[in-house]
């Protein structure tokens, strides 16, 4: 396949669906904003002065589709933040913290829990059963 003209890297993704160029500008930072444009969706990206995606919107018949990757990642809400979906995954490769000022519920219609090591559960009363 011909590479399209402005130096425009085809890949499989630009060609199965993203039909028009995308349009690109630079932004002071050295990052780039690439807009393409389908039949069938958009796609907003936001990409690192080394072309790498840092932020990308996709907007299909499907639904809006927000990617982020970083180094570090933080969310803040002065009241609440909510997740709703139809299921969670966390996935770390070195721990796991869950903090609370105020109390913690887990709610489910089963709780499995599976170590390698010991269980550690530290409290006033530890209530089994009740």
């Amino acid at each position: 396949m011909e590479a399209p003209a402005l130096g425009v890297e085809v890949t499989e993704r630009t060609v199965v669906d993203l039909v028009e160029l995308p349009q690109e500008r630079l932004l002071p930072s050295g990052r780039s904003v690439v807009l393409r444009v389908g039949e069938s969706r958009e796609e907003l990206e936001i990409r690192t002065p080394q072309g790498d995606m840092e932020v990308r919107i996709t907007l299909s018949e499907d639904g809006p589709v927000v990617q982020l990757r970083g180094a570090r990642l933080e969310l803040e809400a002065a009241d609440s933040l909510a997740v709703r979906c139809r299921q969670l995954e966390l996935t770390t490769t070195e721990g796991t913290h869950l903090r609370s000022s105020g109390d913690i519920q887990i709610t489910g219609r089963q709780m499995r829990v599976i170590t390698e090591g010991d269980i550690h559960m530290n409290g006033d009363i530890i209530h089994l059963n009740c």
